[in-house]
């Protein structure tokens, strides 16, 4: 089923898509602000333009994702193909999951991205999918839109986490880099100083970086990481604390509960007994720890 264009979409879409057909001269499209904006670049060269400025151009065939900002136009050569998606911020903030993984998938589309186009196919079955719900009645259509949305932002997290973190071209700098490899690590309880051989730089200037841009130092960033994750898995699920620690990479569970009173002031059966309601079917949330 072919995408409705923004002026057939029905209100009950959450975001809008659109093709991208420019066969025989230079289209301009709206990237208005209050929104990100995801380009699934098939064809022909794009660049962004504000007022005067012009940004750099995108040859195809690329991933891009535009942060919000203010208001851009969208520049796309003769002959470019592609998928152009508009995320009201709303229904990204909706999309992103209250878990560890949540936040660092927020972390990394809280900037542009110019990736690799891999990935591409499977991003555009998940938005035709998108589409037919916006433009289907059924019941639970609305649930189904963000699932897929849901699903869209972690495929696009995950092509840009390879991009930023395995090939080393992490815009935003070592911390960024950092907390991205630590989201893959930290199960393992991989020593700073095998971070730091692993992103090729000196234990001082990775602790420099990241202290600048988190608060923390390395350490007491992996021990937050996991602590957080502890959280959630202790308030959202019925796993025994000893096969939590197992699931976190700690081999005795009496380690892992020494380490988590250190970390929370409480064991994690208290933590459990004072965050946890018989029955609930809600998730609690600790993406705001500490």
């Amino acid at each position: 089923m072919p995408l409705s264009s923004p002026a057939s979409a029905p209100h009950r879409s959450i975001c809008r898509l659109q093709r991208l057909r420019s066969p025989l001269s230079r289209v301009a499209y709206a990237l208005p602000a209050g929104a990100a904006h995801l380009l699934v670049l098939e064809a022909g060269t794009v660049h962004l333009r504000q007022g005067e400025q012009r940004g750099a151009e995108h040859p195809s065939p690329r991933l891009l994702w535009w942060a919000e900002a203010a208001p851009r136009e969208l520049i796309a050569s003769a002959g470019s193909r592609g998928l152009l998606v508009s995320i009201p911020l709303g229904s990204l903030t909706q999309a992103l999951p209250a878990t560890p993984i949540g936040d660092q998938m927020r972390r990394t589309l809280s900037q542009d991205l110019s990736v690799s186009a891999e990935g591409a196919a499977t991003l555009t079955d998940l938005l035709e999918g998108l589409a037919r719900e916006a433009s289907a009645a059924e019941p639970g259509a609305d649930l189904a839109q963000m699932q897929y949305l849901t699903l869209v932002l972690l495929t696009l997290w995950r092509v840009a986490r390879t991009d930023l973190v395995v090939l080393g071209r992490a815009p935003q700098g070592l911390s960024e880099r950092f907390v991205l490899l630590a989201g893959q690590r930290a199960r393992e309880h991989w020593t700073v100083d095998r971070y730091a051989a692993e992103l090729r730089v000196s234990r001082d200037r990775l602790g420099s970086a990241v202290k600048r841009t988190t608060g923390l130092s390395p350490q007491a960033y992996l021990h937050r990481l996991l602590t957080r994750e502890a959280m959630e898995l202790l308030a959202n699920t019925g796993m025994p604390v000893s096969q939590i620690a197992f699931r976190l990479g700690f081999g005795d569970p009496a380690y892992f509960t020494r380490f988590f009173r250190r970390q929370a002031d409480q064991t994690p059966a208290a933590f459990r007994k004072a965050h946890r309601k018989p029955g609930a079917t809600q998730p609690l949330s600790f993406a705001a720890w500490p």
